[in-house]
């Protein structure tokens, strides 16, 4: 019940690893709770056992053999037989094996290591004792699935340049957790120290007030579990109850990149395109279109989740505003004022002061003026310039509507574009 079996194939053992070594069950070494256990085989030595840091003495009953028939299909397994049926139910927290076997001095340097993560939990007792900066130390780690494993209570004061001037009394030292003294683990209840240079306070490492250590109950887990300390006398209080010093809290992760800038949504662009033209929303053709592509138009603000058939609804939408927009002689006067829609493609576009009567209002309309951040107008201007160009080409002859085809596309272009739609 209280042995650990060794079980190892060699040439000096048959195939299942018998004759066994196994620790004197009188030593009681296998215990019910967290352990750190090595075992170890060489050629000279045989197998030994180690149970926290210590060899257990068990003398192998065979000398060690060698591993020259070793087979590389052998299974590892842990925490089962490889059949699958005789599981294990309890914890493994760290798991190594070496390509030759550890010396003594190794083994117990691994098991000075500790079980995991260690934390010093410090307890500003600064009030009671009348010195800023000064604490209540302890080595803390998690031992196991159940419990925390409290160890060297310490009094140091974080001044470097600090000395107790006197003798600081601590007495009846008891750990707390959630709001309840433990009624168990209380190693220090019979604590009777006094923090003084005479005693062995140092600067730089402080006073250790014992060397024993107490395992403590886990109850809600090392993210909620909360502590504090009471004592009979600390200082010159007496009944004290001391709260943890609070850890600065590390940064917070980093999220997913977001991107800077967004899309409108459909009503926002539905809007912007009635304001940058001009047009009614309720002109019949506009609100007959603008039903038709709704639901093809975005519907959230994030970028990226636009896609090319949104892309194809907003130019729809465009077009449609800018067609009411230049057929409509009133309205396309005052937007475009000194522009001669009745001129030829070919030549109502010929000079740049000509395409400025078209580009200047469409840019201010649509881009705005003096804004921290927006598209470079030189760059729009050109693509609106390239594409002008293109549509103005008809040959010899021109039909009579192609300059107001040709204001149309630039208006799309503009007004369609990402210009208008991110923000």
């Amino acid at each position: 019940l209280y042995s650990y079996d060794f079980l190892h194939r060699s040439s000096t053992t048959d195939a299942n690893g018998a004759p066994i070594l196994q620790t004197a069950a009188a030593d009681e070494d296998a215990q019910a709770t967290l352990q750190h256990v090595v075992l170890t085989f060489d050629p000279v030595n045989g197998r030994h056992v180690y149970v926290n840091g210590v060899d257990t003495q068990d003398a192998d009953p065979v000398a060690g053999g060698t591993l020259g028939d070793w087979d590389d299909t052998f299974a590892l397994v842990l925490g089962n037989e490889p059949s699958g049926d005789r599981q294990w139910r309890g914890v493994l927290r760290l798991a190594a094996i070496h390509n030759r076997a550890l010396t003594a001095t190794q083994v117990q340097q691994n098991f000075d290591a500790g079980v995991g993560e260690r934390f010093y939990l410090l307890f500003n007792v600064s009030t009671q004792v009348g010195a800023a900066g000064s604490y209540i130390m302890f080595e803390v780690s998690q031992f196991d699935s159940y419990s925390y494993l409290f160890y060297r209570p310490t009094f140091i004061n974080l001044n470097a340049d600090w000395q107790p001037s006197g003798s600081i009394p601590v007495r009846g030292l008891l750990i707390g957790a959630n709001g309840v003294e433990v009624p168990v683990s209380q190693a220090w209840g019979n604590m009777n120290e006094s923090v003084s240079t005479a005693n062995g306070y140092a600067p730089d490492t402080g006073q250790v007030l014992s060397s024993l250590g107490t395992v403590v109950p886990l109850e809600k887990g090392p993210d909620a579990d909360e502590f504090f300390l009471s004592f009979a006398q600390l200082g010159g209080s007496s009944n004290v109850r001391v709260e943890p010093a609070p850890l600065t809290p590390p940064p917070p992760a980093d999220g997913e990149p977001q991107p800077d800038i967004g899309v409108k949504t459909f009503d926002e662009i539905n809007a912007s395109m009635a304001t940058i033209t001009g047009v009614a929303p309720t002109t019949p053709a506009v609100r007959a279109t603008y039903a038709l592509v709704r639901q093809q138009l975005p519907a959230i603000d994030d970028v990226s989740a636009v896609l090319a058939s949104h892309q194809v609804g907003i130019a729809q939408l465009a077009i449609e505003y800018c067609n009411a927009l230049v057929n409509d002689t009133s309205l396309r006067a005052s937007i475009f004022p000194g522009f001669n829609f009745s001129t030829p493609a070919n030549q109502a576009f010929d000079t740049p002061g000509e395409r400025d009567l078209i580009f200047v209002p469409l840019l201010r309309r649509s881009m705005g003026t003096g804004l921290l951040s927006q598209p470079d107008e030189s760059n729009v201007r050109l693509e609106l310039d390239n594409l002008t160009t293109t549509l103005a080409s008809c040959g010899g002859s021109c039909a009579a509507d192609r300059t107001a085809t040709v204001v149309k596309s630039a208006c799309a272009a503009a007004v369609g574009s990402a210009v208008t739609l991110v923000q």
